[in-house]
């Protein structure tokens, strides 16, 4: 007997999966319970024929096939011939179509009834299910008396199922035999082409994926043929220059030359097809590598470090992993070859929370490909960096994940999500939403952060869109106590009372129970406050009469930015690399720096060309705008070090511009010393003192 498909694959499931069970089978397969079970008892039968131990299944252990199956699995499969499987009616689809795209001869209900063995009925309803293949490929099935069956659309869009369709029919049980069979292919002429690959392989100092090694000789092959039949490829988007200076093209037109028909634009396809295949190890950083796209693989880890709270040990390794694969995916997704990934539903619904962080990195290659990344790449990368994390001992899964949900637009949403995200980096801020949005959300999560009240089963912490300083340290304190059960809240005041009372006389132990909880609170607070912000200079430390600037005006908020950073470049605080990169990295759809109604923070992290701490002040007598609807006539600009030394004079900086008043003084005075002054009182107010004082006020918070 042999192993239907079903079989086959539940076999090779239960080999790789070890302790896996029934209902995890039915779950990943969508099958019922008679279905599995059937199909087990199929694998015992074939199993004992074979003279190999059978399954056994364990209410504990789940279901354990013997090692010797897997060492003997490959041999015995080997040995099957391919007339023997049945393949499934998707299978028999696929397989027509394959025909008719590779055929030499007009093809009719026989040629395809003889081939598959099955009825002519059969075939009937066959090529139904083929045309509704075809229906979202812009193709289209058609039959004539004088040429039979035949595919009609461009050329372009055939090519693309031709290697869809090998793809999906080598990984069918005997998918090689059934291949040479349907496309009447001597077994010599895979060899020579797969001869020729390994040359290539040679001569770009490569190795392809051994999947893309079987797959390659098939498309090869096919494609040759329809050259053979004057089927050629029209204009379709790639330009010469695009590809001919890749070692690929030159490889190509060397190894290729004897096919007259490969016209140049078939060896630029045939090249396309050698750039878009995954490959296995390569030397990555070579005089053919793409500078843009290993730029664009580092600012994706960078994006995604900051998202999921990790740093990558041995980050560049890491990037020339990412790069073996975004390469070839590059030329996929410009060219619209992107094909399915078989792993991709079992990756997303298996880590979900990370394929979500990955996404949301994936940026910098939209820009760069002009387009969104399809799920089943974007599922690689989630594979490639989520066993990275494993690597390294860091788990996604185990850390704490925190939704933010505001009602409010989307600059304050982001606002608030940076805030909270800056406050909790032991949390992994998955998105901002609306409340709307809040009930359907799919992730998983464990706390919600709200501007508003909504129901929910998870912890929930209300805030304000625009959290002040001592805000920040009630809501640190809160959190705290309700996750870790940390701060005054767990502490037995009945019982501290009755310590008191045995060396002092209490009247009134109500009141003092009270007292005793505010007091301890506020302690919790001072301290935490304490912690943050000691041994870091204050506003009036950096904000210096030598580093305040007056000019009436400025062409442009390129200029303002350039203007601001004069003193911190004669001090040499800062490089002239660390103004380009703010002024590149700023997008006046999201102006970030703008902090305050006529108020910007123009900066850039400390790698980007920081010496020291410093902050320049530049006042502008006419506003510029910095984006649609923001005029700015204060720009201060601040050179971070690291991302805590510089906090408490921005927090300082951050009440002292919420108050409209006071930047509108900074703007009418022409005075250094009168507004030394005024940032002078704001770097020795006391910070409780300041939030009582601004309580009820909003406060736009800059998060470096």
């Amino acid at each position: 007997m042999e192993l239907d498909d079903r079989s086959t694959k539940l076999l090779k499931e239960i080999i790789l999966t070890s302790g896996t069970n029934i209902v995890d089978l039915k779950k990943k397969y969508g099958l019922t319970r008679r279905q599995v079970n059937y199909s087990l008892n199929k694998i015992n039968e074939w199993l004992l024929e074979n003279q190999l131990p059978t399954m056994e299944n364990n209410r504990q252990t789940g279901l354990f096939i013997d090692s010797i199956v897997s060492s003997k699995l490959p041999e015995i499969i080997e040995r099957s011939s391919a007339h023997k499987f049945v393949p499934s009616e998707k299978e028999r689809e696929q397989m027509i179509l394959l025909m008719l795209l590779s055929r030499q001869e007009e093809l009719s209900l026989l040629h395809f009834s003889i081939a598959l063995k099955v009825s002519r009925n059969t075939i009937l309803q066959d090529l139904k299910g083929a045309g509704q293949i075809l229906e979202p490929l812009k193709l289209k099935l058609n039959y004539s008396r004088r040429n039979g069956y035949l595919i009609e659309g461009k050329e372009f869009d055939k090519r693309k199922l031709i290697i869809e369709l090998v793809r999906k029919l080598l990984w069918m049980a005997n998918g090689e035999q059934w291949m040479m069979k349907i496309l009447d292919i001597p077994e010599e002429e895979v060899q020579m082409i797969r001869s020729r690959l390994e040359d290539v392989e040679d001569r770009l100092n490569v190795r392809f994926t051994d999947e893309k090694l079987t797959e390659l000789p098939y498309i090869l092959a096919t494609l040759v043929r329809r050259m053979k039949r004057q089927k050629k490829i029209k204009y379709y988007g790639i330009q010469y220059q695009d590809l001919s200076y890749t070692k690929e093209y030159q490889v190509v037109e060397e190894l290729f030359c004897d096919i007259e028909e490969a016209n140049e634009q078939e060896r630029l396809f045939i090249t396309l097809q050698l750039l878009s295949s995954n490959v296995s190890s390569t030397d990555v950083f070579d005089d053919n590598n793409m500078p843009a796209l290993i730029e664009v693989t580092r600012s994706m880890l960078g994006i995604f470090e900051k998202l999921a709270c990790v740093s990558f040990i041995d980050k560049d390794e890491l990037v020339n992993r990412l790069y073996l694969h975004l390469r070839p995916a590059y030329y996929r997704m410009k060219y619209g070859l992107t094909v399915e990934n078989p792993l991709e539903e079992l990756i997303i619904e298996e880590h979900r929370e990370l394929h979500h962080l990955v996404k949301k990195s994936t940026k910098p290659l939209e820009r760069l490909v002009n387009q969104a990344v399809p799920n089943s790449e974007c599922a690689y990368l989630t594979m490639l960096i989520g066993g990275w994390l494993r690597k390294q001992g860091e788990e996604i899964s185990i850390r704490k994940k925190a939704l933010v949900v505001c009602p409010n637009g989307i600059s304050v949403s982001k606002l608030l999500f940076e805030t909270l995200r800056e406050m909790f980096p032991e949390f992994i801020f998955l998105d901002h939403i609306s409340v709307r949005d809040f009930q359907d959300y799919p992730l998983d999560y464990n706390i919600v952060f709200s501007t508003t009240f909504i129901r929910t089963d998870k912890k929930l912490f209300l805030v304000k869109p625009f959290i002040s300083e001592s805000d920040k340290q009630r809501l640190k304190l809160n959190v705290s106590q309700e996750l870790y059960g940390f701060g005054s809240s767990n502490i037995d005041y009945d019982r501290l009372i009755q310590v008191i009372q045995r060396h002092a006389t209490i009247k009134d132990k109500l009141t003092l129970k009270q007292a005793l909880r505010e007091c301890l609170q506020n302690e919790n607070i001072r301290l935490e406050r304490l912690k943050s912000v000691s041994d870091n200079p204050a506003l009036s430390d950096l904000i210096t009469q030598e580093n305040i600037i007056f000019k009436k005006s400025v062409c442009s908020w390129q200029e303002a930015v350039r203007m601001a950073a004069i003193p911190l470049l004669e001090s040499n605080a800062i490089e002239s690399c660390y103004v380009d990169t703010i002024i590149e990295n700023f997008k006046e759809e999201e102006p970030y720096i703008v902090i305050a109604p006529r108020v910007a923070i123009p900066h850039a992290r400390p790698e980007d060309g920081v010496n020291c701490l410093a902050m320049s002040m530049l006042i502008l007598e006419e506003e510029v705008e910095f984006a649609e609807g923001l005029p700015v006539n204060l720009v201060i600009m601040i050179a971070a070090i690291d991302r805590k030394k510089h906090l408490k004079a921005l927090m300082q900086l951050n009440d002292l511009v919420a108050e409209q008043e006071n930047v509108r003084k900074i703007i009418k005075s022409k005075d250094k010393s009168k507004i030394r002054n005024l940032i002078e009182s704001y770097s020795v107010i006391d910070d409780s003192e300041r939030g009582d004082a601004h309580d009820g006020e909003t406060h736009s918070t800059f998060i470096s």
